[in-house]
């Protein structure tokens, strides 16, 4: 014989439990059909055939196999679409990241349902014409200042809003993305270790697999990965493997995930805010990288840190670093993404625009004193000497207010002083006109003291009397008796009439500026702008016109300012940036050339150009990651159908092995009971 008697019931038995185990993987596929991430699995079997037969058996062409042998339980999965999957989630990640910003900043400047700072631009227009009717009517100027004042609120509401965009995204990076990111990561290292320990003992842990999968395809949607899969030999007869994952940047550079002897070590993300050239931070972020190493874990790995923020090329993070690094036209170089800092930027401009053109036409062009109601002489006191009387001669300051200002001039008694800090030659101003004129006495004392009474050169002093608010000259010694004073007796030290001139200084014009910073800087931002602290209280109003001739009712300059609300004109973007040699310069961008209420609409306009044509995008994206997913499912998901066809058929080569066994064992009763029995 060739072959055991019993073979046939071996053969019969496999297939019997081929069959059965058969149907336990069909049940698993069906009881998971509806769970997320799992992958069919299927039952892998091997024809049994015993190579090196017995000694007395024929040549190998009469050798039959030993029946069906179960190898293992394996997924059914498609590694080309598991790639093409995570290269396309990462391509949505970046747009539906680009997508919830753009939806943000739709809620800011959008105005086509509501009245907002376009209706109050025209409203401040309608204002400013009711004044041109009515010039230098305080009640006007009010209406006006109240226009502005809308008109700010609307600016600052966008400013902050812009603000809260921005400081939401960054704190959704810090808080949930880059945690996110490393707790996959880190679930991923555990399940590497957990599947290959469980693998190591024979158990080919698909669940766990189908776990690890859907961390990698969520990995994918934030960094653009690459899994490729490592094998390694166990035993002569065993191989094993486990994924080697790794982050691939734009520049072609790969970064490992994981590492270790089976991946169960993992990277690192981290995040930091990044400062501008003033040492202030300015709103960018920046993504840095620890990668996996093979290094024991105790090992300080810190300084593999890489910035990876210029190298992510696809991902939710790349969306992010997008939206709050990047301004587009408005960067220096230009970028290709406007992102909120293009909005900021452009927003900012609009709002310098206006308030330097309406303060450039509201600059008063007189100069003006620091005093009013200097006197233009004085008096001497009028009197007939008994030989006890002194000379006295008195400039009144009680009516003047104010105080003197820097580089101003006063001519007394032929002497011209100017005001300044008390050096050069210059009269100290004090803290207020009384302490001014003080000073301004020790000045007179020394450089004229003398005075001509009735045409003689006569000696004395002069002094400062708060109580009266007079500047007084008294002479030394007393009058001869008899002598005479009258409003003519006395004049200046050189015999001429006496005269005091005070002139402003050509340079000291007015701050006429309707609108100031809060914080004090020179570049006017939708967050620091307000109306200036004059104007509030009424102390400054709108100039009606330049011509210092012009009538009360003239309204020129209101003229321009209602023009220059639709006049085209230059929007430009003020930066600031180091040179080669590390000083700082100025540079700007011109970025739109038409009127206030234009650049606003332009403003809007874009963001809505690029939300749609994101949205677009975005569709697209969705669209053939769709298309992708059901291939997977295809090829990996679970068909009742097809599980219905696998019960039947796997229950009918049960009950066909079943039937085997049966044929075999009557054939054997036939063999034992019923043969060699004639004669008997």
């Amino acid at each position: 014989m060739t072959r055991s008697t019993f073979s046939g019931f071996t053969i019969a038995q496999l297939a019997m439990s081929a069959s059965q185990r058969a149907l336990d993987v069909t049940g698993q596929n069906i009881a998971n059909i509806n769970t997320k991430g799992y992958t069919k699995q299927q039952l892998d079997l091997v024809s049994l055939n015993l190579r090196g037969g017995e000694v007395v058996s024929t040549g190998p062409a009469s050798k039959i196999g030993y029946g069906v042998e179960i190898t293992g339980i394996s997924q059914i999965r498609d590694p080309f679409l598991d790639v093409q999957y995570r290269n396309q989630i990462a391509k949505v990640g970046t747009a539906d990241a680009h997508q919830g910003t753009l939806d943000q900043l739709a809620d800011i400047f959008d105005e086509t349902d509501k009245d907002a700072l376009k209706k109050a631009l025209s409203d401040l227009s309608s204002s400013l014409d009711k004044l041109s009717s009515n010039a230098n009517n305080g009640e006007f100027d009010s209406i006006v200042r109240s226009r502005c004042q809308v008109l700010l609120n609307y600016i600052h509401q966008k400013s902050s809003e812009l603000t809260s965009v921005r400081e939401e995204t960054i704190s959704g990076l810090e808080k949930t993305d880059i945690p996110t990111v490393n707790g996959l990561l880190s679930d991923i290292g555990e399940l590497n270790d957990a599947i290959w320990k469980s693998q190591v003992l024979g158990n080919p842990a698909l669940e766990l697999q189908d776990q690890r999968n859907l961390k990698l395809d969520e990995l994918a949607s934030y960094l653009p990965i690459s899994v490729s899969y490592k094998e390694v030999t166990i035993s002569s007869d065993t191989r094993l493997s486990y994924p080697v994952v790794k982050f691939i940047g734009s520049d072609g550079m790969t970064y490992n995930l994981t590492a270790g002897e089976h991946g169960e070590n993992t990277a690192s993300l981290s995040s930091e805010r990044n400062k501008g050239i003033d040492g202030n931070y300015n709103g960018h972020i920046s993504i840095s990288l620890i990668p996996a190493s093979d290094f024991p874990s105790n090992t300080d790995v810190s300084p593999l840190k890489t910035d990876i923020t210029g190298y992510l090329k696809e991902g939710s993070l790349k969306g992010l670093v997008d939206v709050l690094n990047k301004s587009g036209e408005l960067d220096n170089p230009a970028t290709d993404y406007r992102g909120i800092g293009y909005y900021e930027k452009s927003f900012d401009a609009f709002v310098q625009t206006f308030a330097e053109t309406f303060n450039k036409l509201n600059t008063n062009t007189f100069p003006y004193t620091g005093v009013t109601g200097v006197p233009a002489n004085g008096v001497p006191k009028e009197l007939t000497s008994t030989g006890s009387e002194k000379a006295e001669y008195s400039i009144s300051f009680l009516n003047s207010t104010g105080n003197f200002l820097n580089k101003e001039k006063i001519n007394i008694n032929g002497q011209t002083y100017t005001f300044g800090d008390g050096t050069g030659g210059t009269v100290e101003i004090g803290p207020s006109l009384e302490g001014s004129l003080v000073k301004l006495v020790d000045k007179l004392n020394t450089d004229a003291p003398n005075m001509t009474v009735n045409g003689a050169s006569t000696p004395g002093s002069w002094n400062y009397q708060a109580s009266t608010g007079k500047l007084i000259w008294t002479s030394t010694a007393p009058l001869t008796a008899g002598t005479e004073i009258n409003s003519t007796s006395i004049q200046a030290g050189d015999g001429t009439k006496f005269s005091l001139t005070y002139k402003a200084d050509p340079l000291n014009i007015k701050n006429f500026d309707l609108f100031k910073t809060s914080d004090g800087s020179k570049i006017f931002t939708a967050s620091n702008i307000k109306i200036s602290d004059d104007w509030m209280n009424n102390t400054i109003h709108i100039i009606s016109s330049h011509d210092e001739n012009a009538g009360s009712t003239a309204n020129d300059n209101i003229i321009r300012m209602i023009k220059s609300l639709t006049e085209e004109r230059d929007f430009k973007y003020e930066y600031t940036y180091k040179d080669k040699n590390g000083i700082p310069q100025t540079g700007t961008i011109t970025y739109y050339n038409g009127n206030f209420s234009q650049c606003y609409s332009n403003l809007e306009n874009i963001q809505g150009i690029d939300s749609s044509a994101n949205k677009a995008i975005l569709s697209n994206h969705i669209s053939v990651l769709k298309q992708t997913a059901n291939s997977k499912d295809a090829v990996s998901g679970v068909s009742l159908d097809e599980e219905g066809i696998n019960l039947m058929q796997f229950q009918r080569s049960y009950t066909a092995a079943a039937r085997l066994m049966t044929t075999l064992d009557e054939v054997l009763n036939v063999l034992i009971n019923n043969t060699g029995i004639v004669g008997r």
